[in-house]
């Protein structure tokens, strides 16, 4: 790297959004409400049996990695209401606390937490992320304490939820600290609902289990017990005085996820979910069933648009009604309108990752670092129209893109009816979007650049549409690379703008990845000018071995003449 120009790199790297693989956090464990009950205690069994953990280290029964223990518990709860006496009896002796060596109790004097410190359960602190410390299980039940009271003062005196109960018979909060090796990160655990409840769904007292070093998770260590304590703490605060919503259990994960970044904004972990929604934000928001921690970014643009007690009033309105129910009335509370935001939102979580400097400012704090949404459906304008056709049900959002050579619109079609979702209403609504390279009539919205478009939906006022990027005039000075992303299948060359009124005619570019490898070097390529385009540098988005580059984010350096542009670009192969 020495001698090369790279002293821009530092304050790119800050801004830069990886096309990262998209991790399988929480996959639906096995279709727990099909088991008999006698089924569901053998499941029940493997999956609270220390011994699986010394027969197939890193693997706990029928588990897959995420944060999914709620899963298991709720449905374990709701067992304890129908089951024979025999299987419930056999129930809660595999739900009972599992005895540990030694206890601390926080300063606070609310949370006494359970751990051993030998054997496969003894708690470690982490030296880095891959070695446990030897001897450190009383730091590491001191840490735990000291995060379990910050997060109790976050969320129930700085956000006003209730606190939640304590089990019968106890005065302090219990937490267990075990082996779960890059299983599940933590569960809440509960049995028989609380009496005279007065909400519409039965409230529970709880206890928590959470992972003695958190090695092997996507965070690891005392920030795993941070976004852990985070979430499942929620958990407890939701069963506490708020209700057990089963089948809406998408949006117990939804806001726990949510706080842990309203607690811990500077640890990230839900970066991994947000992937997997960027992927599939045609998804109501009801199916996502026991999951819902990718939807997390709905409370966080509320929380923008209003301010964080909408979450704690949604919740509060849940004590009586349904969540979807709860979010309209809370939202309404404050002026707004939950169909309006469930199309802003869309919009918003368009401009994430490489897209994020479009908007100022974006709407998320993270929004350069997070996953990008992916286009649903591209479509070439061949001849005098483009028409893209597609159904999409409440509360979810499609992306769609329509290109001519380099002219590139995109657009998003959002579900906004508020009354589908509160009936859950599974069918999408079918839509037909119509784009056209002249202004066509009336029907037809006109774009700056001479198109025009046109949405019709088989249901009037269930749909928004609106137009994200593109659509510029024919004649245009751009200033940052185009086509952005670059899709080798649909383009041959990236285009490096420079102004039109350049003196030289050659120019050196040099392309890095975003950890900083020379994977492109470029020198003399020629300066071409297009009535069109203007003056720019063609770039064929080819490594110096000849390869098309990988999908990610790369930064560029472009060199003319005693002038010099840095910036950054991305490739989405498909």
């Amino acid at each position: 790297m020495s001698g090369q120009p790279i002293r821009f790199i530092r304050s790119l790297i800050l801004s830069a959004a990886l096309f990262g693989i998209s991790f399988p956090v929480c996959a639906q464990v096995p279709a727990l409400e099909s088991l008999t009950d006698r089924e569901f205690v053998d499941y029940l069994r493997q999956y609270r049996d220390p011994a699986a953990l010394v027969v197939t280290p890193g693997v706990l029964p029928g588990v897959s990695g995420g944060k999914c223990g709620f899963a298991v518990t709720s449905e374990a709860a709701r067992r304890l209401q129908i089951a024979s006496p025999a299987d419930a009896d056999d129930i809660r002796a595999l739900l009972a606390p599992q005895a540990r060596q030694t206890y601390l109790i926080s300063a606070s004097g609310m949370f006494r937490i359970y751990y051993d410190t030998t054997g496969i359960h003894a708690a470690a602190m982490l030296a880095g992320d891959s070695l446990r410390i030897p001897d450190s299980a009383h730091e590491y039940a001191r840490k735990v304490a000291d995060v379990f009271d910050s997060v109790y003062q976050v969320q129930v005196t700085d956000y006003g939820f209730d606190a939640p109960p304590f089990e019968e018979a106890l005065n302090e909060y219990h937490i267990y600290v075990l082996e779960f090796r890059g299983t599940v990160y933590g569960q809440t655990l509960f049995n028989l609902p609380l009496p005279a409840s007065g909400t519409v769904r039965p409230c529970y007292a709880s206890r928590m289990e959470i992972d003695n070093d958190f090695l092997g998770y996507e965070t690891r260590g005392i920030n795993g017990v941070r976004v852990t304590a985070s979430h499942e703490f929620h958990h407890m605060v939701q069963l506490g005085t708020y209700g057990l919503w089963l089948n809406d259990r998408w949006m117990h994960e939804l806001t726990s996820t949510y706080f842990e970044e309203a607690v811990y904004p500077h640890i990230n972990d839900y970066f991994q979910y947000i992937r997997t929604f960027m992927r599939n934000t045609e998804r109501t928001f009801w199916s996502w069933g026991s999951e819902g921690y990718e939807l997390a970014l709905w409370p966080m643009y509320l929380e923008g648009k209003y301010s964080r007690d909408v979450v704690r009033d949604i919740w509060t309105g849940m004590r009586q009604i349904e969540p979807i129910t709860a979010m309209r009335d809370a939202i309404q509370a404050r002026g707004g309108d939950m169909g309006a935001d469930l199309c802003g939102w869309a919009e918003a979580n368009f401009f994430t990752g490489y897209r994020a400097l479009l908007p100022s400012p974006p709407q998320y704090d993270d929004a350069p670092f997070l996953a990008t949404a992916q286009m649903h459906a591209r479509q070439e304008l061949v001849g005098n129209s483009a028409l893209l056709s597609g159904a999409v049900g409440a509360t979810g959002s499609m992306y769609l893109r329509v290109f001519r050579g380099l002219d590139t619109v995109s657009f998003v079609v959002a579900n906004s009816s508020v009354a589908s979702a509160i009936s859950r209403n599974g069918s999408g609504v079918g839509y037909d979007l119509e784009v056209r390279a002249n202004a066509a009539d009336q029907a037809f919205t006109p774009l700056n650049n001479g198109w025009s478009y046109r949405l019709t939906a088989d249901e009037p006022n269930a749909l928004c549409l609106k137009v994200l990027e593109g659509g510029a005039s024919g004649v245009v000075e751009r200033d940052v690379p185009f086509p952005n992303p670059f899709n080798p299948a649909e383009f041959s060359r990236l285009h490096f703008p420079l102004p039109r009124d350049v003196v030289v005619n050659r120019a050196d570019l040099y392309v890095y990845t975003v950890s900083m490898d020379l994977v492109s070097r470029r020198e003399a390529m020629p300066i071409e000018l297009d009535n069109t385009l203007g003056a720019f540098v063609g770039y064929d988005v080819r490594s110096d071995a000849g390869q098309i580059l990988p999908s990610g984010v790369y930064f560029y350096h472009l060199r003319y003449g005693d002038e010099e542009i840095t910036g950054k670009f991305a490739v989405l192969r498909k």
